[in-house]
């Protein structure tokens, strides 16, 4: 019998990703002020950025285990505390062992909410047959570009401290009510795991050694994302000399590349399947991001208009020529899994946490020695990269 998924539930889940979206990439658009409260340099703001890695790896490690043994709701609860509190923190700091901490537990919490939130949409979407994690990656992307509004229409006018504080409690509020409502649809834990469904520590790290190729792929596919929310407002702030205001546009434009792209993926996928789309947008969305960006270092010097033109053009493609990566390669992921959806997300979680803290940290060195677009440019040849991964889809079974 196919599960019928109701307004109620599509809507709170919908809002799940909506207020993970707002919350985790509030900080992003601000990070020149973070930066000038911890009073490093390039290099150093990279690497302290780049240590909430270890944060996620604890999580990928216990907490989807925990979705499957508990349930999301009592998950949710915790890692919602766990995301919203250290981001509200962070913006009071100035000691970097204390960042440094507070960084690692919003690694935890901003992970295992991740977890929660897609082992509770992969199951129902195994059970209703509908492809829905593009469509709630748009809704996280929705959040992510109403964030980075609102920091641009408030930033000349309140401090990122009552900014980010105001905006966290509101978050935590709405997100505990949509728990309350969801309550009927919530996974609710295994109380009697049978021998396949037992999910051992081991487990979340077959993804490296069983699967590294969806994993590799995986890294490629994100890490223009990732490095955009670390490096895009320095980037326009220190490099084209845009005003801290006007520094947040091309990350504005980013994320509206990447709600384009998660919004609208499902009518290509009627066209073509996923693999097409991973290989032409990979290859269009990596090009446009490096040549253009270094149009724009090329320009800086000499005409702003043009050179701040050219870093948004770059932003653009790189955010819609990457943006449904994540939620296909997941949907692939737990294709090729026989573990359930928490434990797949979790253990392509911890893959990505390792891998991708070694591409961090040498982005962060590359940035340091020479400057933020040269260091963007292995991002983008990282999305090129991913056009090379033929092998993707669902593991053939042996009959």
């Amino acid at each position: 019998m196919t599960l019928i998924v109701t307004p109620r539930e599509r809507r709170h889940q919908i809002l799940f990703f909506f207020y993970f979206g707002v919350a985790a990439l509030s900080l992003a658009s601000r990070s020149p002020d973070l930066k000038h409260n911890l009073n490093v340099n390039n290099g150093t703001f990279g690497v302290l950025v780049s240590l909430g890695a270890v944060g996620a790896v604890l999580a990928f490690m216990f907490v989807g285990q925990l979705a499957h043994r508990l349930g999301v709701g009592p998950v949710l609860i915790g890692t919602g505390i766990f995301l919203y509190g250290p981001v509200a923190v962070i913006p009071h700091i100035h000691s970097l062992w204390i960042y440094i901490l507070m960084n690692i537990v919003l690694g935890v919490g901003f992970n295992g909410y991740n977890i929660a939130i897609h082992d509770q949409a992969l199951k129902r979407q195994l059970l209703s047959g509908e492809k829905a994690i593009p469509r709630l990656h748009g809704a996280w992307s929705v959040g992510t570009l109403l964030t980075t509004i609102l920091s641009i229409s408030i930033t000349s006018h309140v401090s990122l401290a009552w900014h980010i504080d105001v905006l966290m409690a509101i978050l935590f509020v709405a997100t505990m009510v949509s728990i309350f409502r969801m309550r009927p649809f919530l996974i609710k834990g295994s109380e009697e795991p049978s021998e396949d469904d037992t999910i051992r520590i081991r487990d979340t790290w077959s993804m490296l050694t069983t699967d590294r190729y969806i994993a590799i792929a995986y890294v490629c596919a994100v890490m223009v994302e990732f490095s955009t929310n670390d490096w895009v407002t320095l980037s326009s702030h220190q490099e084209i000399k845009a005003s801290t205001t006007l520094s947040i546009v091309p990350y504005l434009i980013f994320m509206i590349g990447m709600v384009i792209g998660r919004l609208g993926i499902h009518r290509l996928l009627a066209i073509q399947p996923e693999t097409y789309w991973i290989r032409i947008s990979s290859r269009i969305g990596g090009a446009g991001f490096i040549i253009f960006l270094l149009l724009a270092k090329y320009f800086a010097g000499h005409n702003f208009g043009l050179a701040f033109s050219f870093e948004i053009i770059g932003f653009f493609i790189g955010g819609l020529g990457g943006s449904f990566f994540a939620g296909v390669l997941t949907q692939i992921a737990s294709q090729r899994s026989h573990f359930p959806g928490g434990v797949v997300v979790a253990q392509m979680g911890l893959a990505l946490a390792v891998l991708t803290l070694f591409v961090k940290l040498l982005i962060s060195w590359v940035v340091q020695i020479t400057s933020i677009t040269y260091g963007l440019m292995i991002p983008g040849v990282l999305m090129i990269a991913l056009s090379f991964f033929t092998k993707l889809g669902p593991k053939k079974v042996n009959a």
